[in-house]
């Protein structure tokens, strides 16, 4: 087997003919990105050593042992304009949330009910933090939908260099009956993630005021979380994008929760060419675990794995998934294997819905008692009223691109 040669036409399911030229690329990729990396490091050390940096706290979660939160340090950059809305602002911001200056190996401080706990930021620049929360466990809830707890995040080392920060971490209330773990492309934001072009053209020529959410979407996700089902959102978007993600589920209304993105690079282990379907499958069994006491409805699309990763979690965690709400962005092609599992899934007596819109999803719901049968009017008039507001903002951002050729 070690001096085995194929010929050219041969196919190796082990290894498919262009593997090495990607292994290669990787490589190469990777080499490169960490040698900029790091004259980008030694110039800042050596010129900058003053310059003021930024923390980007995300929100985090918790039970009644551990919290989790993860954030990450930066070096400062100044906002772009957001109150003119325009093409080139949107592609500088654009620009701007992917070409980041990371700093690693800082030491980040997190201060909760008066004990404090150091980590220090890895090779990107993330810091993660799994702290006990025991101390914490009695506070009285702060709101319906759960306790909120402030963590103050700093630098000790750099406190000249950056200003705190108070990053949110939730905990559930002991009445939420669900919770709620939801993809985020193409099930709430329209963003055509099979098809590269248009998902670039969104990506980059699109602001979060001007991006699209899907119609009903909002309405339904607040019948869900009825002020008390906590709501997590998965994504193998880049965490560039967090900033962007919560502000656009802010100006549309949705239901807000811990978004778990993942990093993005060019190794293997990342954006470029991470893997899909393990990313999203730790990240849901990551707060499956996390509630082991409470059951979760899952909601996706059919366009990038979401019905075998969510199928996936109900072989791993039987009796904890109620229901499973799929929005079909499949083509004809795929339908009869799509059938197929959700024919077996509803054998395991766990419903899997295609459906065509958020409606159907809302109906269903409300059958099962998991949303009240008064919020699908509301779902209805909020399906029609984002309809209207989708095409509108639609047709003037084609304007903005038209215009932008134009000039």
């Amino acid at each position: 087997m070690a001096n085995r040669t194929l010929p050219p036409s041969s196919e190796d399911p082990q290894h498919p003919p262009d593997s090495k030229w990607i292994e290669l690329l990787l490589q190469v990729g990777d080499t490169t990105e960490n040698a900029i990396d790091r004259l980008k490091k030694n110039f800042s050390r050596r010129f900058k050593p003053d310059e003021p940096l930024q923390i980007v706290p995300y929100r985090g979660f918790a039970n009644r042992d551990n919290v989790y939160l993860m954030g990450r340090v930066l070096e400062y950059s100044k906002p772009q304009d957001t109150d003119t809305e325009s093409l080139w602002n949107t592609l500088s911001a654009s620009y701007q949330r992917f070409e980041t200056d990371e700093v690693p190996g800082i030491n980040v401080k997190a201060t909760l009910a008066g004990q404090s706990y150091h980590t220090t930021t890895d090779s990107e620049g993330y810091y993660t933090f799994n702290l006990v929360a025991g101390l914490i466990e009695n506070r009285e809830p702060t709101s319906a939908a759960g306790t909120e707890y402030s963590v103050e995040i700093s630098l000790p080392t750099a406190s000249h260099r950056c200003s705190n920060v108070n990053a949110t971490v939730v905990r559930p209330n002991s009445d939420a009956h669900f919770g709620v773990i939801s993809d985020i492309d193409d099930t709430v934001l329209l963003t055509k993630a099979t098809s590269l072009l248009q998902m670039m053209r969104l990506t980059l020529m699109s602001s979060s005021k001007t991006r699209v959410a899907f119609e009903g979407v909002s309405a339904f996700y607040r019948a869900l979380h009825n002020d008390k089902n906590p709501f997590f959102y998965v994504s193998s978007s880049p965490w560039n994008l967090y900033e962007f993600l919560d502000d656009f589920m802010q100006l549309k209304g949705i239901v807000a929760g811990p978004i778990l993105l993942r990093d993005f690079g060019i190794d293997r282990t990342k954006f470029i060419a991470g893997e899909h379907k393990a990313h999203k499958l730790a990240q849901i069994t990551k707060v499956l675990e996390c509630y082991p006491d409470l059951p979760f409805i899952l909601i996706g699309d059919s366009g990038q794995k979401d019905p075998e990763i969510y199928a996936q979690c109900v072989k791993d965690y039987p009796g904890r998934i109620l229901a499973i709400y799929i929005r079909n962005a499949s083509d004809k092609d795929e339908q009869q294997a799509l059938t197929q599992r959700l024919a077996a899934l509803r054998a395991d007596n766990v419903p899997m819905l295609l459906v065509a819109n958020t409606l159907e999803a809302a109906e269903h719901a409300a059958e099962a008692g998991y949303i009240t049968t008064d919020s699908i009017a509301s779902i209805r008039i909020d399906k029609n009223h984002d309809k209207l507001t989708n095409k509108i903002e639609s047709n003037a951002d084609q304007q903005s691109i038209h215009g932008l050729l134009r000039d």
